[in-house]
């Protein structure tokens, strides 16, 4: 699971969005929720990756109860969307 990281209104440079993403992972590691990893995407908002989708809520309540605004980041599916098979995925 992606987890985005809402910033405030107010224009902020890349030292307070790497600020806001360190105590996100402070409060994830508290909280003992797996993080495999986050950063930065290219419009400047933080993003957390989860190590097992199943920690959402739980990563959620942690992030809110540090005043971090937080939310799932869903990615867009087509509805036709299909998983690709297992030997499409196989290197040759």
């Amino acid at each position: 699971m992606i987890i985005l990281i809402h910033l405030s209104a107010d224009p902020r440079g890349e030292f307070e969005v790497d600020q806001e993403l360190q105590r996100a992972f402070s409060a994830l590691h508290s909280a003992r929720i797996r993080v495999l990893g986050g950063g930065r995407f290219m419009d400047g908002s933080g993003y957390v990756v989860l190590a097992h989708d199943a920690d959402g809520p739980a990563a959620l309540v942690a992030l809110e109860a540090t005043r971090i605004r937080a939310s799932e980041l869903k990615p867009h599916v087509e509805p036709n969307a299909r998983r690709p098979s297992r030997s499409s995925l196989q290197h040759h």
